[in-house]
């Protein structure tokens, strides 16, 4: 099924404009360079509904308070997948974990949007607005950021576009068909019937060209649920007239209860993540190499365990950042940004991971320097109100002082209050 908002997904425009390329200078840490900025540039957002605890994807086991908190949800120590002396992947995250040892994915730890409060539907508002509080009827922030970049057409993967793509520009969507495929002959019919219609003629043709895309990529029956939407997301990335951003939703991420440690509910979400992207690797093909995949979710979860067995809602979570588009950055620490710590005192309101990035800044860098925005564009119109250029990432593996091993001071994080 495809539908549009307004207009088509015509061929992107590949020149980027003098203007678009003047940018300030990258974040350290992931260290962009926005003169490797190309048109063929893509760009895939993975929005996790629920609230995915970060503290169970990317495991501080070597803070020796984090088993006080949840010791029923931490792997066996032989099973963690070990970035460094203090952190480690969840052990479902193979693919991710073999991503990092070749420089393909980025993760930024103790992350947050502006929102500070509990409830999903609100903090999914901030997290897609992009704004500094619920807002009603708000724009998406990448429905701003392609306003008036025509040379970027994005797409919304499942049943409906979400927040994050609504607003004045125009974007469509597609989600696997319902009802058993059309024949030929009624397509041809309709094509006949519709084509001196004004309105409708466009979009039936539109709707053929999406179908077509899907169908020339994906492997018929080879996959469903959202396992279909990463193959058409694939598809629809590496047409030659498709779309160069693509948004997907992923639900289940609420864990209340039963949230399991090696095995469980959220061991099973783990799992469907990291085949998801590493099924998306495969098959993007030589298009993976110019693709950045943005994993965000709207905040995380209770440090401490539930009577439940679950995690309750909480602040700061993970932000990962996946693709070959991320491999020719460089260097940099295995887990980005700086380290609150887990002692009572350094709990947010005495129950949560204490945020210390802002996500945004995390999104303006891959607006930037992967998909050629400049800074004062994102300032002004993507994310207004952000702070200006000279926001920082500490290397939270050596440098940060609330690290073991760190030894930076601690950084003013505007309105997520001091890191020390």
């Amino acid at each position: 099924m495809f539908t549009k908002n307004t207009a088509s997904l015509n061929r992107r425009q590949f020149i980027r404009a003098a203007t678009m390329l003047a940018g300030v200078g990258s974040i350290p840490g992931l260290s962009w360079a926005t003169s490797g900025t190309s048109g063929n540039n893509r760009l895939a957002v993975i929005i996790l509904r629920g609230a995915m605890d970060g503290l169970s994807a990317v495991i501080p086991y070597g803070d020796p308070l984090l088993s006080s908190y949840r010791s029923a949800l931490i792997p066996a120590d032989n099973t963690l997948l070990k970035l460094d002396n203090y952190f480690a992947l969840h052990p479902a995250f193979t693919g991710l974990y073999q991503l990092q040892q070749v420089g393909e994915l980025g993760i930024v730890h103790a992350v947050s949007s502006a929102y500070r409060e509990r409830s999903h539907f609100d903090g999914q508002n901030v997290l897609e607005s992009g704004l500094e509080t619920a807002q009603p009827n708000p724009s998406g922030w990448l429905n701003r950021a392609i306003q008036f970049q025509s040379q970027h057409q994005a797409l919304a993967l499942g049943q409906s576009v979400p927040l994050i793509l609504r607003g004045q520009a125009s974007v469509a969507s597609w989600s696997p068909p319902v009802l058993p495929a059309i024949n030929e002959d009624t397509l041809s019919r309709l094509q006949n019937l519709y084509n001196g219609d004004n309105f409708l003629g466009p979009r039936l043709r539109e709707a053929i060209n999406a179908r077509n895309i899907v169908d020339q990529g994906m492997i018929s029956g080879s996959s469903q649920g959202f396992s279909a939407l990463i193959d058409a997301a694939a598809s629809f990335l590496t047409a030659a007239d498709g779309p160069d951003i693509v948004v997907l939703e992923n639900d289940g991420w609420d864990t209340h209860a039963n949230q399991g440690g090696a095995q469980g509910t959220l061991q099973r979400k783990f799992t469907e993540l990291d085949s998801s992207i590493t099924q998306l690797r495969q098959r993007l093909g030589s298009t993976w190499q110019n693709t950045v995949v943005l994993v965000m979710t709207e905040f995380g979860r209770t440090v401490r365990v539930n009577g439940s067995l679950g995690t309750d809602h909480g602040t700061a979570s993970v932000a990962f950042l996946a693709g070959g588009g991320t491999r020719k950055y460089g260097t940099r620490p295995a887990v980005l940004g700086p380290w609150p710590g887990l002692t009572e005192s350094s709990l947010r309101d005495g129950r949560d991971l204490q945020p210390t990035s802002d996500l945004r800044t995390v999104i303006a860098e891959v607006l930037q320097s992967h998909m050629g925005y400049s800074w004062a564009f994102i300032r002004d119109v993507v994310f207004p109100g952000l702070p200006a250029a000279g926001f920082a990432f500490a290397y939270s593996s050596k440098n940060s002082s609330l690290h073991p091993a760190g030894a930076l001071t601690g950084l003013q994080r505007p309105g997520l209050g001091n890191t020390t």
